[in-house]
């Protein structure tokens, strides 16, 4: 029998018992989890709400039996009329609603008692809408003793299954437990006996192991003795071994060589295909929409100005995404732009003006310094970064929300504030969030916050952010007075 065979043999024994071994304690636990499951999420939970519908039909008998006795003043007797015929049974019916959702929620489940608890919850059911019909006392405290009655049969018939149910999971359990150990010990002897075969098998092996440790160093300049006479195993394995060594030392020769182009000729490849990507997916909706607008303006040009104003508006939007394409995904840095001032407050007043129309369940607060606040950046480039965070906050939000935006001046340095109610970013979002192509959207690109990072930077400020999962994030743009 050859080296592999004895190998291979043992490892598949091994692992043919493992697999028998976890399957078997798999399928046991499992079946054991869906049994105690039915007992603490439907017979458990059905308990309670029969122990709650014998207390409630309890108090409507007694509050039945006032009223049809006359005992009470006649200037009471309305609010025992509307408590007996109408508070009592709008809770019980109400527990007997909840009890069927939980036998619907297991109706798939193959149990035997599912099936009969739901005929006799229906048929409980049906007993309670009856008693509400009779006007004389006689008549509703005999159909309430029948009913009553049902109802502990019923209480009797879930805590009965209960009991079983958990009574064979103890069993089953104890079973388990015991052919679990008998298997593993099994494996363990089998482990063992396999260990020793491959200890014996491999015994040979010191110098090519040595040879290993050398070549995992960077060590090529070796070679193991292997006489002609070795045919086995052992001999073929040197032999070929040196042949490795002989082609690893000539390939990490030209590896070394030509590892610095070829990482720059990754990062070159990465960046253009992106680029091509985007250009080539952005321009073309672009222009139809930007024809598309020219056509409007022209066919609209007796319209009011509020519809000027809009398309003009989109225009310039479209303008300034076709700058995008052509500027940031091009170009490698962003550069700063010393001779433009943009005044803060007027800029989030347009943009939030502009995202009025499309925010669905999201409110935007705006809390603006009363003074006029200017940085020194392109207006285009710093309202770029204000959408970027202002879109994410959005997304965070699928389900609607809150935005505050907020600018202030403190400790000789403008603050421009985004606040949200999102979902928030665990530690290590946050920590990558501003990675170029780090993103965690299905169809996002990871570009937003980078590029929003470089036009903050570029324009002498820093960015901050503070997040907590499930309760929001909060953005803030710091920049020099």
């Amino acid at each position: 029998m050859s080296i592999r065979t004895k190998v291979i043999g043992s490892f598949c024994a091994i692992l043919v018992l493992l697999g028998v071994v976890s399957s078997y304690t798999y399928l046991k636990s499992r079946h054991i989890n869906q049994r105690l499951s039915l007992v603490s999420e439907l017979l458990l939970p059905l308990s309670r709400q029969m122990v709650q519908i014998q207390v409630g039909t309890q108090n409507l008998a007694e509050e039945m039996n006032r009223y049809y006795s006359g005992y009470e003043a006649s200037s009471d007797s309305s609010t025992f009329s509307r408590m007996a015929r109408e508070l009592y049974p709008y809770a019980i019916r109400k527990k007997f609603m909840l009890s069927e959702q939980l036998l619907l929620k297991f109706a798939e489940t193959p149990s035997e008692p599912i099936p009969q608890l739901n005929q006799m919850l229906f048929e409980l059911k049906e007993r309670f809408d009856g008693l509400s019909s009779f006007k004389d006392k006689q008549q509703f405290n005999e159909q309430f003793i029948v009913f009553k009655t049902k109802l502990q049969n019923l209480a009797k018939k879930i805590d009965d299954e209960c009991e079983k149910i958990t009574t064979e999971a103890q069993a089953e359990s104890q079973q388990n437990l015991l052919t679990s150990v008998a298997l593993s010990l099994f494996l363990a002897l089998t482990g063992f006996f396999c260990m020793a075969l491959a200890y014996q098998v491999l015994n040979p092996l010191p110098q090519l192991i040595q040879s290993l440790k050398k070549l995992t160093g960077g060590d090529f300049d070796q070679n193991i003795k292997v006489k002609s006479s070795d045919k086995d195993e052992i001999g073929q394995l040197a032999r070929e071994f040196n042949r490795m060594l002989s082609a690893l030392k000539e390939r990490d020769q030209k590896i070394k060589a030509q590892q610095k182009e070829l990482l720059q000729s990754e990062k070159l490849a990465a960046i253009g295909q992106l680029s091509a990507e985007v250009v080539h997916e952005i321009r073309n909706p672009l222009n139809s929409i930007s024809l598309n607008i020219d056509w409007l303006e022209s066919e609209l040009q007796a319209s009011n100005e509020e519809v000027k104003k809009t398309l003009k508006s989109i225009s310039r939007e479209i303008e300034r995404l076709a700058q995008i394409t052509e500027s940031y995904l091009v170009r490698a840095r962003v550069k700063t732009q010393e001779n433009h001032l943009t005044e803060v407050n007027e800029l989030l007043k347009e943009i939030i003006e502009f995202e009025r129309g499309d925010r669905g369940e999201i409110e935007i607060e705006a809390n603006f310094h009363e003074k006029e606040i200017y940085i020194q950046t392109e207006r285009s480039k710093i309202k770029q970064a204000f959408i970027n965070v202002l879109k994410n906050a959005k997304e965070a939000m699928p389900k609607g929300g809150k935005i505050r935006v907020k600018t202030t001046v403190k400790n000789n340095a403008t603050q421009v504030i985004f606040s949200d109610t999102g979902l928030g970013m665990s530690e290590e979002t946050k920590t990558k969030s501003f990675l170029p192509f780090f993103t965690t959207k299905t169809n996002g690109t990871g570009l937003g916050l980078a590029l929003t990072k470089e036009i903050v930077e570029a324009a002498r400020g820093r960015i901050f952010v503070a997040t907590q999962e499930g309760i929001g994030t909060t953005f803030t743009f710091q920049f020099p007075v």
